[in-house]
């Protein structure tokens, strides 16, 4: 069986789930890439113990035209869609823009008290 199932990339999703929630939560809280680092130091640590990252190097990037820096959460998720099927990645789509869109209506929700 290969690593590459169903389960993993389950696994997977779900820490660039969290991953996401920490990047939000650190713009809430203002705070910088040191802070994060220091929160991130046992996962990153795990990582390279698997040989999957360098801690303390580089982290991997992808260039784009604009020679764009990825965050984590972005080649998590890049990673993902290179491996999904498309009705994966409709199921994604979906599953973010209703939870977009009951963002908006509980923030319009609480304007209007």
């Amino acid at each position: 069986m290969s690593i590459d199932n169903p389960t993993n990339l389950g696994r997977v999703q779900k820490i660039t789930e969290a991953l996401a929630l920490i990047e939000k939560s650190a713009v809430s809280n203002k705070a910088g890439p040191e802070a994060l680092s220091t929160l991130l130091a046992p996962a990153i640590e795990a990582l390279s113990a698997l040989g999957v990252i360098q801690a303390g190097g580089p982290s991997p990037t992808r260039r784009g035209p604009e020679e764009q820096v990825l965050t984590a959460g972005q080649r998590a998720a890049l990673h993902l869609a290179d491996r999904a099927s498309l009705r994966e990645l409709i199921a994604a789509l979906m599953g973010r823009l209703d939870a977009q869109s009951g963002k908006l209506q509980r923030d319009a929700g609480d304007q209007d008290q």
